[in-house]
């Protein structure tokens, strides 16, 4: 290694401990305290002569009943809120298990073979780490009664599953106590899904009546793990694995007669106390689509399954349900799929048109939305129908959990015509990778940068520096729908100021912004295309523009006229639509260069001959289109 090499090496690793240090010193006490605890446990444990397994299982009372009714019908509402095509994905994930192979985060692995599961292969334990833990969650119970009405028309639901539970309770590796336990197969996380996905297919198969001696099995399988997940509730992790053990706590508890109700009380509590994780807007205060979705839906079980076992939600989790269902209608946009802002991706929640279809099956629906503005969350729309441009204007997540946050300060998206034009960029992995820091990246947003500056320092999979708290003023004015936006970013010769101003009117959006700094650098506006829209170069107007089209032989969808830029460039970026998944799309990049700058563009439905923006100083006055003066807002209140 060069010596230039480990200088930056050390720089990076005294970088990334100062990071580490502002995110630890952002934590709240009790998961601080919950850090400490679990480090302790899984460093002792495993060393102590005890079999804590078997002292698990002593608990275990020799006659334990059910009453799985009202989860099979929960379990029903569910499954038909799901699409076809959705439904039909599932089935085949059941099929494939039928061979001995599972497919998690687009990753196939064979798992089954002559000595049976292999719960421990290093395949299994390769990255992603998320793979293991659905793989120990029983996530692959999902596509039998998600994806089939009926357990006898799925064979790995009555043969298969049946002999890898038994795989799992048999093998010495998953026993608790164990070397690594924490991180392996009783990872708090996991133990949720394992006894949500257990609970399910449990009831949905109707094992006391068809199948005693699973029944018997999962009895003992739920008990054990309820009892578990109530000693090991993840306060040091907090934000969504808080709600997936309540609500995994209340599933089990419901499930389980009588002596699940200290589980259900537990859960409750979990679920009431996390309830303020949904901001004021309803939006879930992580920021992501969809940890949004996936804790909304949590919510929603909640209250039904409360209510069908003759139980009284608690307010704080039906207004949860309630205000999240809201929000999840109002950020919906015009082709109906989640939008892909921070740590997001298709595939791991409920798409949103199901989650809302479930919210309404439940008995949670707001209707019709006509929020254009969700302070709290941050994300603001100018145009809705099909002609829509969604900024993001919010900061961080909370100051204790920016785990899922990425620096998309006044990213914005566009939908033209219901077509996605700008995209997000999704997630492809939660490993501290090259990817990772690329999704997590300004480069990775429909954003201004500059120089190679970071709007707040990232590193790792989760670590972030300095924050901010972005300005934020927003109205109509004159018909003109308005978006005016700040930070400054403090850091000695890094320090910056950025403003971005957006208009809208009926077929176009102009969007302006100011970059101001001590030092002259590159300044460069990006913005990322939907993968299925190409960027046309040669659009026959007067104006030098750009044109997205997503049919070689029909006009164009949208267009695109740089403002002020020195030069405008077409590229390609990667996108990462799911974990795992890469495809590559187009990019086009406006570049200016110096201490204090302006420049723009200006999205439209239809080209012109000649487009021009008038401004005092750096605020925007009148734009210009072929001849046509329209007058920008000076103030916003």
């Amino acid at each position: 290694m060069s010596g230039g090499s480990a200088s930056s090496s050390r720089f990076a690793d005294v970088r990334t401990l100062s990071l580490l240090f502002r995110t630890v010193s952002n934590m709240e006490p009790r998961q601080l305290a919950g850090v400490a605890e679990r480090k302790l446990r899984h460093a002792v444990i495993p060393t102590l002569p005890v079999d804590f397994d078997a002292r698990y299982d002593r608990c275990i009372p020799d006659d334990i009943t059910c009453t799985p009714g009202p989860l099979r019908a929960n379990t029903t509402v569910l499954r038909r809120s799901l699409s076809g095509e959705d439904r039909s994905a599932l089935r085949a994930r059941a099929a494939e298990a039928t061979d001995g192979e599972v497919t998690f985060l687009d990753r196939t692995i064979r798992v089954e073979g002559p000595d049976g599961v292999g719960w421990h292969d290093e395949a299994v334990y390769g990255p992603p780490a998320l793979w293991a833990l659905k793989f120990h969650g029983f996530e692959f119970l999902r596509g039998a009664y998600l994806g089939h009405d009926d357990p006898t028309d799925c064979p790995a639901a009555t043969e298969t599953f049946p002999r890898w539970i038994a795989d799992w309770q048999a093998d010495a590796g998953t026993n608790i106590g164990t070397e690594a336990y924490l991180r392996r197969a009783w990872t708090p996380h996991s133990v949720s899904f394992r006894l949500l996905n257990a609970a399910r297919y449990y009831a949905w198969l109707g094992a006391d009546e068809r199948y005693p001696d699973l029944a018997e099995r999962l009895h003992r399988l739920l008990y054990r793990n309820a009892s578990f997940l109530s000693n090991h509730v993840e306060h040091d992790i907090g934000g969504n694995h808080l709600i997936e053990n309540g609500i995994a706590l209340v599933v089990a508890g419901l499930l389980v007669d009588d002596a699940g109700d200290p589980w259900v009380d537990a859960g409750v509590e979990v679920l009431t106390d996390a309830a303020d994780q949904f901001l004021a807007d309803g939006g879930h205060f992580e920021l992501s689509p969809m940890y949004h979705a996936l804790t909304l839906t949590r919510y929603l079980t909640a209250l039904d399954l409360l209510q069908r076992y003759g139980r009284t939600p608690p307010p704080e989790i039906r207004d949860a349900a309630e205000r999240g269902t809201a929000f999840l209608r109002a950020i919906a946009p015009p082709d109906g799929r989640l939008p892909l802002l921070n740590d997001s991706v298709h595939g791991e929640s409920l798409s949103l048109r199901a989650c809302l279809r479930y919210a309404s099956a439940v008995g949670v629906d707001p209707g019709p939305s006509t929020t254009t503005a969700m302070e709290d969350s941050g994300y603001y729309w100018l145009g809705r129908g099909d002609d829509s441009l969604l900024v993001d204007a919010g900061g961080i997540g909370p100051p204790h959990l920016p785990a899922h946050s990425h620096n998309d300060q006044f990213s914005v998206l566009l939908w033209v015509d219901g077509r996605s034009v700008l995209t997000d960029t999704g997630t492809y992995e939660y490993a501290p990778t090259d990817r990772r820091q690329r999704t997590r990246s300004v480069a990775a947003h429909n954003t201004v940068q500059y120089g190679d500056v970071e709007p707040i320092d990232i590193a790792g999979s989760y670590l972030m520096g300095r924050r901010f708290d972005p300005t934020v003023r927003y109205g109509v004015v004159d018909g003109v729908t308005a978006f005016d936006g700040a930070y400054r970013r403090a850091g000695g010769s890094d320090a910056y100021a950025h403003r971005r101003r957006i208009y809208a009117d009926d077929d176009w959006w102009l969007v302006w912004d100011r970059v101001a700094a001590d030092e002259a650098r590159p300044i460069r506006s990006r913005l990322h295309v939907d993968p299925d829209v190409a960027v046309d170069g040669a659009v026959s107007t007067g104006a030098a523009g750009l044109g997205f089209r997503t049919d070689d032989d029909a006009d164009p969808l949208a267009y695109l006229y740089p403002l002020e830029a020195a030069e405008t460039t077409v590229g390609t970026s990667p996108y990462f639509p799911s974990f795992l998944t890469e495809v590559e799309r187009p990019s086009v990049t406006l570049r200016s260069s110096g201490a204090d700058v302006s420049f723009g563009f200006l999205l439209s439905k239809r080209p012109y001959e000649t487009v021009a923006l008038e401004r005092d100083g750096d605020d925007p006055r009148v734009l210009s289109l072929d001849g046509t003066d329209r007058s920008l807002p000076d103030r916003l209140s």
